[in-house]
């Protein structure tokens, strides 16, 4: 068996580390802080100092798109989200980025200036680009699908911790260098092992595998510094090319979640069957009533607190009653529908998405997030609605 022999490290600084392979090639690698004005003239620095034929970005197709088409954000087509079940992913990647520009209105440097400086050199000199990063839905996905049903409120509690985080009191240059994700998961590892692999130990080894796939002669790449360690450990070694199409994957849906889905539904609807058929019409009535009341008001106490248009909250009473007896579509996704299309989103609302995101305000007067508040909240009354009515079909036993 032929022997393979590790590439040498040396370590220039703390933020930059020098990989040299034994066939002659030589990567960079910049571990950066994504609202640091001092990462992104390392990353200046660094480009213009060696010239590299290749610049790896710590970047996935769809970020890349964003980060280079200032128009991507007046394409979002929230109907479409709404539909295709995306939105609590969709909500996850705002609360991170939101923290991120929180860190820099104190820095005073744009969240991932340093990859957008790197992709614009990258670009005037004709050096090729390597996008390395897993996409982000795919990450997100099974983050979620693989963490345990008890832990996935942990999950939803650790993203809304990043918004708790004291930055007000924290040092300029322990802000530099924050790396976001690595914070928040590095409290949640102990109690979120699984999650942490997912969020941090496999796309340390899908950036170390993508950028070893995409070397030049001369490489420059641009990770997160939170990154770096785990990826050095990965180049570092001499195995053969890691496989990546295991954590390229979306399990599906746990054994749990698919139970709960449409057992509730069933069970439900049983008993109203069995109750009008043994329990009398009269019976049968007042529980259905109980049913649509209880649901229907708490969905549109949840549209009321989202400020949504009065026909949103009159579909989602209407809708929510329907909806909690169909595993396939949930009032949620109604009322959110509704709302876009009622109070369609200016292009003001998409260029001031950033900034209204930064303020609680901002999250009910702007018609893009607000869709978000719409069916955020009336999903939350539409599923305490259910819970709620569930004890009243008793009525069928007792009465």
């Amino acid at each position: 068996m032929e022997l393979t022999i590790a590439p040498k490290i040396e370590k220039e600084s703390e933020s930059l580390h020098i990989i040299h392979y034994p066939d002659g090639k030589t990567l960079y690698l910049v571990g950066t802080a994504h609202v640091s004005k001092e990462s992104v003239e390392l990353v200046e620095e660094t480009i213009h100092r060696v010239n590299p034929d290749t610049l790896c970005v710590e970047l996935d197709d769809k970020r890349f798109e964003r980060m280079t088409n200032k128009e991507k954000f007046l394409d979002i087509n929230i109907v479409e989200i709404l539909k295709n079940k995306q939105m609590f992913y969709f909500i996850g990647q705002f609360i991170l980025a939101m923290f991120q520009r929180k860190i820099a209105e104190k820095t005073g440097s744009k969240p991932g200036r340093e990859f957008t400086r790197a992709i614009e050199l990258a670009k005037e000199r004709n050096i090729r680009i390597v996008l390395a990063d897993r996409d982000i839905g795919i990450t997100l996905k099974r983050a979620w699908r693989l963490t345990r049903f008890r832990d996935k409120f942990k999950l939803i509690a650790g993203l809304g911790a990043s918004e708790s985080v004291d930055i007000e009191n924290m040092d300029i240059e322990e802000l530099k260098s924050f790396d976001v994700m690595s914070k928040i998961m590095e409290e949640f590892a102990e109690e979120l092992p699984v999650t942490k692999r997912v969020l941090i130990d496999e796309r340390d080894t899908y950036l170390a595998e993508k950028i070893r796939e995409g070397l030049g002669q001369t490489t420059v790449a641009v990770v997160g510094a939170g990154h770096v360690p785990g990826m050095l450990e990965i180049l570092e070694s001499n195995s053969q090319p890691v496989d990546l199409s295991e954590i390229e994957y979306v399990p599906t849906a746990a054994p749990v979640g698919k139970i709960l889905k449409w057992g509730i539904p069933i069970i439900i609807i049983s008993i109203f069957i069995w109750g009008f058929f043994t329990g009398g019409r009269d019976v049968a009535g007042e529980v259905l009533l109980y049913w649509v009341l209880i649901n229907g008001i708490l969905t549109a106490i949840g549209c009321l607190l989202s400020f949504a248009h009065p026909l949103t909250t009159i579909s989602g009473f209407i809708a929510a009653p329907i909806t909690s007896l169909n595993p396939t579509i949930g009032a949620g996704i109604v009322t959110g529908i509704v709302q876009a299309m009622l109070v369609k989103p200016r292009v003001r609302d998409f260029e001031e998405l950033r900034d209204s995101t930064m303020h609680i305000r901002g999250w009910w007067t702007n018609r893009v997030t607000r869709v978000f508040l719409v069916f955020f909240f009336s999903s939350l009354g539409s599923a305490i609605g259910t819970f709620v009515a569930f004890p009243f079909l008793t009525k069928f036993f007792t009465g």
